[in-house]
């Protein structure tokens, strides 16, 4: 699991590095600087300063080419407005409608590529002009302008393509893992174990994985200007709710106690990193910055305190700062991808493997209760028939001989057969005619057990039966006596064995409920979920139902 952890965290890591190499080798051309009002009254300076919200703005500039280009080029333009272009003279682009009054604007993409052929800028000087309103920008956006540059086409089709691979690999592997995680929750009822780090994990996926997808949203569908602020406040959620979860997640992993007082802190604290007046960017940064030092912080704790998985904890938490530290200005493409491929993949690695070794060991405690219970089968049949011996000895020696023979063979199938997990139904039988062979002898009676039904294929746990025969003659008196009937039912799914327990004179019993805590255990051991026993009454007695699953 560690290892296979490793492999996917490095092949995500080459994912994400790929969009920059991508990136680098684009011939990329700035047109951000030399930008002049159209009327000559604003001094020359760049797009960013000059952009401003709830404006229209008509700019330009010179364009000098070195060379002719060989290939098509794209014009790339990036800016919460509505926008016309024009190059040398020509319109080459309409975003929207630009109008000085917000009720005439039309709202332009945010994003918008214009493909130009080399003829188009062919060697030397060119004339750009750009009409640019603004006028549906909040006052709190004080900076619609992103970006404009002139590139190679080819080549930033190829990065947009790899700049949104990575990240929407991710989201869908992080919402299959929450979906892995609800799933194993819900079938093996991790709810009513108390682990709550479990819940808290697969709301980590989930919000990972939505704000992977809210960052590639812009570049993979596009959107009019006025939504993007909705987009920013929806990953600035986002990322409230993933900081404030990432340290509640360790912090419940450890069962520290408080717990709703440590919660209040950490949401108070991401909070409060996400109310400062600053941008979007920066305070998700914040908060993203304060998750992570507040989840190395209780890692470190739990390491000084010595807890189990605190080791691994802390070097998965502090590789995760060091990652986004490393992963400059990028969020989605590089800081927030690169921890979340470092932090919850190794995590949920971590939370499967400790649920393996948990069930291993659930299994490995059954699976001894039920050898101890099969060990505690012989002094229960054999404290159960040594009495007799004497009886029978002082009535007759030969009954008493017949007897001990009958008990000797009990003992060699029964020891033979409590080595094995599932014997075949005919040899169960053989050890059940052998027990009534000997209560006939000590009752002097008949007992005996009628066979209703096809028995071969099916297997049952070792002494089941035996068991519902001896607990039968332990709460009953049979002075006459006793006809045990045994029916089967087959389908193409299950068998069922009804056991008919004759009603008796009952007599008093102080029993343990050995017995009845073998025929459960060894069926749960056999079979696990798919084999049923029930018991009930019957108007001549009690009816012992089994219900097993066709061998295959």
């Amino acid at each position: 699991m560690p290892t296979l952890s490793l492999i996917v965290n490095c092949l995500l890591l080459c994912c994400l590095a790929l969009p920059t190499s991508a990136m680098a080798r684009s011939l990329s051309m700035s047109l951000d600087d030399g930008w002049r009002a159209c009327d000559g009254t604003l001094t020359t300076a760049s797009l960013h300063s000059l952009l401003k919200p709830q404006q229209l703005r008509c700019l330009e500039r010179e364009l000098i080419l070195p060379a002719t280009p060989h290939a098509p080029q794209v014009m790339l333009l990036s800016a919460l407005a509505a926008s016309t272009l024009w190059l040398d003279g020509v319109q080459i682009a309409s975003n929207g409608q630009p109008a000085a009054q917000a009720a005439d604007e039309i709202a332009g993409q945010v994003d918008i590529a214009v493909p130009l052929a080399p003829a188009q800028l062919a060697k030397g000087a060119h004339h750009l002009r750009l009409l640019l309103s603004t006028q549906q920008v909040p006052t709190r956006l004080d900076a619609p302008f992103y970006g404009f540059s002139l590139q190679d086409q080819q080549a930033y089709q190829t990065a947009q393509a790899w700049r949104n691979l990575p990240p929407l690999l991710l989201a869908g592997a992080l919402a299959g893992a929450a979906v892995l995680l609800t799933t194993l929750k819900l079938a093996l009822n991790l709810l009513y174990q108390r682990r709550l780090h479990w819940a808290i994990f697969t709301a980590l996926c989930l919000a990972a994985s939505l704000l992977l997808v809210a960052e590639t949203w812009r570049s993979l569908a596009g959107y009019t200007y006025p939504q993007h602020i909705v987009r920013l406040y929806a990953i600035n959620l986002l990322t409230w709710l993933f900081a404030a979860l990432l340290p509640l997640y360790f912090f419940c992993s450890y069962h520290f106690r408080h717990s709703l007082l440590a919660a209040a802190l950490m949401l108070g604290c991401v909070a409060l990193a996400g109310a400062l007046p600053v941008h979007f960017d920066n305070q998700c940064r914040m908060m993203f910055v304060s998750g992570l030092t507040a989840s190395l912080a209780i890692n470190l704790f739990a390491l000084w305190r010595r807890l189990p998985g605190s080791r691994t904890g802390t070097a998965i938490a502090l590789l995760s700062c060091v990652m986004y530290m490393l992963a400059g200005n990028g969020f989605a493409e590089g800081g927030f991808a690169l921890v979340v491929c470092f932090l919850l993949l190794p995590l949920c690695a971590q939370l499967l493997s400790q649920l393996m070794r948990d069930r291993q060991k659930a299994a490995r405690a059954s699976q001894l209760e039920n050898q101890l219970l099969r060990k505690n089968l012989q002094p229960h049949f054999l404290m159960n028939s040594l009495s007799l011996i004497s009886e029978l000895n002082e009535q007759s020696s030969q009954a008493a001989e017949n007897f001990i023979v009958a008990l000797g063979d009990g003992f060699r199938m029964l020891n033979e057969y409590a080595q094995q997990p599932s014997i075949a139904l005919t040899q169960e039988l053989a050890l059940c005619h052998n027990y009534l062979a000997i209560m006939s002898t000590r009752l002097q009676q008949p007992c005996k057990l009628e066979l209703i039904g096809e028995t071969s294929a099916i297997i049952v746990p070792p002494a089941t039966l035996l068991t519902a025969l001896e607990n039968a003659f332990s709460h009953n008196r049979y002075r006459q006596g006793a006809t045990f009937r045994l029916q089967i039912e087959r389908n193409s799914q299950t068998d069922i064995l009804s056991l008919l327990l004759p009603a008796g004179e009952t007599r008093p019993h102080a029993g343990t409920g050995i017995g009845e805590r073998y025929i459960h255990s060894s069926l749960q051991a056999v079979f696990g979920k798919h084999a049923h026993y029930e018991t009930t009454l019957a108007p001549n007695g009690r009816q012992l139902r089994f219900t097993l699953p066709v061998a295959s």
